[in-house]
């Protein structure tokens, strides 16, 4: 297997039942023929010819498969979360891609699981997949080039998706506008400008003196605290999922220095990032 920042599999299932498991990284299945039921820690999905699911290190699932079945399973390495994957000649830049990444896997909880893509995007990511099969099964020229760009694209059909919650599950001061504001600082959360009081309110066309007391009013926070809140959202992840120094993913995510980022850790996890990561859940690095 080439070395990669992600893994492709075919797994072939009979007419039978997978014990519960849990996988130590982030995993796109497609299914490619059969049908039957995927288990997703309390939920079942009846799947077919055509379905896509995700789902993370905390998921754990099973198949009950009804009639011989076969998927695609994108695995996610490590590596890509810490973001100094290695970049050569035959290699695009990534951090778009990670960042992609990192927007679907901070809401991959709305999904529990399955993606519920219409006819089109059917048709289209079962295209995209399997030429991702094929890519991988051969060794062209510009083979990573092809597959990342392949799984980027597939990527930015999840990500439609992401920001598509069902409507319970928005919170009931949260309004649309609200809503709106709140999906724009997320995909533009490294660019300062952009979720400045001046990039946010040029961007939704206020007054810069009045789109603070308009965010707040539509979510029940501040533009700041909001900034905030998912910022620590962001660093959980990388404590979780990569190798990143804690100095690293402060500097990241525009904090002063590890000390700041540990006081603002503290005060609203009552413990250190450092004390986070020795306690929390997270992926088995290999070294």
């Amino acid at each position: 297997m080439i070395k990669s920042d992600f893994a492709l599999a075919i797994i072939e299932y009979s007419a039978d039942h997978t014990p519960m498991h849990r996988h130590d990284c982030f995993e796109i299945i497609y299914i490619l023929e059969g049908r039957g039921i995927h288990l997703i820690n309390d939920s079942q999905f009846p799947y077919g010819r055509g379905d896509l699911f995700l789902l993370t290190p905390a998921d754990k699932h099973a198949f009950l498969a009804h009639s011989k079945s076969s998927f695609v399973i994108i695995d996610f390495t490590a590596a890509l979360f810490g973001r100094n994957s290695p970049i050569g000649h035959d290699k695009p830049e990534l951090s778009d891609y990670f960042r992609q990444l990192e927007y679907i896997f901070q809401h991959a909880g709305h999904f529990k699981g399955f993606i519920g893509l219409d006819e089109e995007d059917r048709k289209f990511s079962g295209s995209l997949v399997q030429r991702m099969v094929i890519e991988w099964e051969q060794n062209g020229t510009f083979r990573e080039v092809v597959l990342q760009n392949l799984v980027f694209l597939l990527l930015n059909i999840i990500a439609r998706y992401a920001q598509q919650p069902v409507i319970s599950e928005i919170p009931t001061q949260v309004e649309s506008a609200g809503y709106e504001m709140t999906q724009f600082i997320q995909h533009n959360i490294y660019d300062h400008q952009k979720i400045s009081l001046n990039g946010i309110a040029e961007h939704f066309n206020l007054s810069k003196d009045y789109i603070g007391a308009y965010f707040n009013k539509k979510t029940g926070k501040t533009i700041r605290q909001f900034i905030l809140d998912y910022k620590l959202e962001l660093a959980k992840s990388r404590l979780r999922y990569s190798r990143m120094s804690i100095s690293q993913i402060a500097e990241e995510l525009g904090f002063t220095d590890e000390s700041h980022l540990n006081k603002l850790f503290k005060r609203q996890e009552g413990l250190t990032a450092g004390q986070f990561r020795k306690t929390g859940f997270s992926l088995k690095i290999p070294s």
